[in-house]
C-alpha cells in the first residue's frame, strides 16, 4: 500500500467515524471498559503477589485477628484473572463486531456500488480496518487513563488507611501496562472489523 493510498483509507476512515459517532463512542467505550476491568484484575493480583503468604483478615464479631493462608484464595483469583483475560475480550470483540456491523449497514450501498465497478475485497476492507484500530487505540488510552486515575485514587486511600501494604505503584499502568493495552486494543478493533465485514463481502 502505498502513501496516497493510505491517506485516501485513513480520511475515508475519519469521516466514518465522525459520521457514525454515536457507534464509534459506544465501540470506544466497550474496548475501554474490557481493558480497564482485566487491567484492574491484574493489579490486584499483582499486589496480592508482593504482600505476605497470608492474609490479615479481621473478625468484627469477636474483635479478634486471625491470620489465614491466602494461597488457595490466590490460586482462585489467578484462575479468575485467566478467565477474565480470555472472556472479557472475546464480548468486547463481540460487542465492537455488533456496533461496526451497524455502520456498514449503513454504508451497504456504498460498498455494493464499489464492488460492482471492481474494487478488490481488501480495497473496501483498508477504510474499516483503520476505523477499527483508530477504535482500538482510542479505547486503550481511555481505559488507561481511566484507571490510573482511579488505581491512584484508590492506592492513596488504602495506603493512608494500611500503611504497610505492599501494593504496585500507580506508575506502572502507564510505564508497563500502556502498550499491552495499545496491542490488545488495536487487536480487537482490526479483527472486530474484518470479521463484521466478511459476511457483506461475501454477498
Amino acid at each position: 500500500m502505498n502513501i496516497t493510498k493510505f491517506k485516501y483509507f485513513f480520511l475515508d476512515a475519519v469521516k466514518n467515524l465522525k459520521r457514525n459517532s454515536t457507534i464509534t463512542a459506544f465501540s470506544v467505550i466497550t474496548v475501554s471498559a474490557t481493558l480497564f476491568v482485566v487491567g484492574l484484575f491484574l493489579l490486584y493480583l499483582l499486589s496480592v503477589d508482593k504482600n505476605f503468604a497470608t492474609l490479615f483478615v479481621s473478625n468484627s464479631i469477636n474483635r479478634n485477628s486471625v491470620f489465614i493462608d491466602n494461597k488457595e484464595m490466590v490460586m482462585v483469583l489467578k484462575w479468575l484473572e485467566v478467565a477474565a483475560f480470555f472472556v472479557l475480550p472475546v464480548i468486547s470483540l463481540f460487542l465492537v463486531v455488533t456496533s461496526f456491523k451497524m455502520s456498514i449497514l449503513q454504508r451497504r450501498n456504498e460498498i455494493n456500488i464499489m464492488k460492482f465497478v471492481g474494487a478488490t475485497n481488501w480495497f473496501i476492507r483498508w477504510p474499516f480496518i483503520i476505523e477499527g484500530v483508530v477504535i482500538g487505540i482510542s479505547g486503550a488510552f481511555v481505559g488507561n487513563v481511566l484507571l490510573f486515575f482511579i488505581y491512584d485514587f484508590v492506592y492513596t486511600k488504602a495506603l493512608e488507611f494500611i500503611p504497610e501494604l505492599a501494593l504496585m505503584q500507580p506508575e506502572f499502568i502507564t510505564n508497563a501496562m500502556l502498550w499491552p493495552f495499545v496491542m490488545v486494543g488495536t487487536f480487537l478493533g482490526a479483527i472486530g472489523s474484518i470479521i463484521a465485514l466478511r459476511k457483506f463481502l461475501n454477498e
